[in-house]
C-alpha cells in the first residue's frame, strides 16, 4: 500500500521537488513558488550509483549561475530566481 504525503514544506507544489528557502521558482517545473494543485504525492528517496558529476547551470535571462555536485546529472531546466531557460554543462569527475 503506498502512502501519499501532504507535506509540502519547501517543496514545489507541481512537481514535489525541494525548493531552496531563497528561490522564487522550481528549478525542475518553472512553477512560482507557493503555486501548484499541490496533491498528495508518494515520498520516496531513489538510490542512484554512478561516478560523481558537478552540473553547472547559468540562466539566459538573469545570469544567475549555480553547481550541483552528484552522482547523476542534475536536470533542473529553469532559473529558482526569475524562472528563466538555463544553458547546462555537466562534468563527470572520474
Amino acid at each position: 500500500m503506498k502512502k501519499l504525503s501532504t507535506d509540502y514544506k519547501g517543496r514545489c507544489g507541481k512537481c514535489h521537488a525541494m525548493i531552496g528557502e531563497n528561490d522564487m521558482f522550481c528549478r525542475y517545473c518553472g512553477t512560482p513558488k507557493g503555486k501548484g494543485l499541490f496533491l498528495p504525492y508518494e515520498n520516496v528517496m531513489e538510490c542512484v550509483y554512478g561516478p560523481p558529476t558537478t552540473t553547472t547551470h547559468t540562466c539566459r535571462e538573469c545570469g544567475h549561475s549555480w553547481k550541483v555536485h552528484g552522482l547523476c546529472e542534475d536536470r533542473a531546466r529553469f532559473c529558482p530566481k526569475c524562472g528563466g531557460g538555463l544553458d547546462t554543462e555537466s562534468v563527470c569527475e572520474l
